[in-house]
């Protein structure tokens, strides 16, 4: 027999449309391939516990379980590409505790620190007709770009983090000779310039020259990595324009300060636990 607490369950609190309408994913990512009015619940207790532990924070798994939890249309997070999960973290936060988000703030000219209330609502407008395709010629060819999913995002970051801590060991190596640490030192910025250069290329679809048209990352890897500088540095500069059309925009915030009054921005990182660990949060200043 079913217990009357089961009208008491969770209920979703709004429904949501992509933003890339499905345009990176085949069936195995959303249920019934539904892009659209997708149901998102806010999140429960055992999703606050699982935002506030540390390892599942680092290796991406909170964010995951997380996402699944609270939008069960969600069969693989881990496909999600990039600017989806910023849209399903703030829904999902809207969900969890409403549409306000209190923000502190310090002014970067007077230093004066205020308290600032955002529409998150406001922010998800900004995803109405966002771009999903994104190229730039080299010469003959067009390289066409894709989002990175929250896979691949992840395990870039632990990678970068991994050399980070292993480069900040080798210069706090008292028992190291100073040969050794600088061959040391050597190879791991070679090993970091690699890591970009893959970053990079995984931010490539295809590449084509109208005729013929090749998409194995191996094979683009190779081109890039054999070619002039020049070629690098303008999927560097195509996938840098790609990020900032994708990036939330920035917020801007009046200093209250009677005697500054400066107009400054600041960014919001969507994937912090303190994003949904808190009522508020305090944000970095940009501008």
């Amino acid at each position: 027999m079913s217990s009357f607490l089961q009208k008491y369950s969770r209920q979703p609190k709004l429904y949501i449309d992509l933003p890339s309408k499905g345009e990176y994913y085949d069936d195995t990512v959303i249920q019934d391939n539904q892009m659209t009015k997708i149901p998102v619940f806010g999140m429960n207790a055992m999703d606050e516990i699982v935002f506030k532990t540390p390892d599942a924070l680092l290796s991406g798994e909170a964010t995951a379980q997380v996402l699944q939890s609270c939008i069960p249309y969600i069969r693989d997070p881990w496909k999600i590409v990039g600017f989806d999960i910023d849209y399903l973290l703030l829904s999902m936060r809207i969900a969890t505790y409403g549409d306000v988000l209190p923000v502190t703030t310090n002014c970067p000219n007077c230093q004066h620190s205020q308290d600032s209330d955002i529409s998150l609502q406001k922010l998800l407008e900004n995803f109405v007709d966002y771009p999903t395709k994104f190229n730039f010629n080299l010469g003959d060819l067009v390289v066409n770009l894709k989002p990175l999913t929250y896979k691949e995002t992840t395990e870039f970051s632990i990678e970068h983090m991994t050399l980070q801590r292993t480069l900040l060991a080798v210069n706090n190596n008292k028992d190291l000779d100073e040969k050794d640490r600088e061959n040391q030192i050597k190879k791991l910025f070679a090993e970091s310039e690699t890591l970009n250069l893959r970053l990079a290329v995984s931010h490539i679809e295809s590449i084509t020259n109208g005729e013929e048209t090749e998409t194995d990352n191996s094979a683009i890897l190779e081109f890039i990595q054999n070619n002039d500088q020049e070629f690098y540095k303008k999927l560097r500069t195509g996938i840098k324009d790609l990020t900032e059309r994708w990036n939330l925009p920035n917020i801007e915030i009046n200093c209250a300060s009677e005697e500054c009054k400066t107009n400054y921005k600041t960014n919001i990182d969507l994937d912090y636990s303190s994003f949904f660990g808190a009522p508020s949060l305090s944000s970095r200043n940009l501008i």
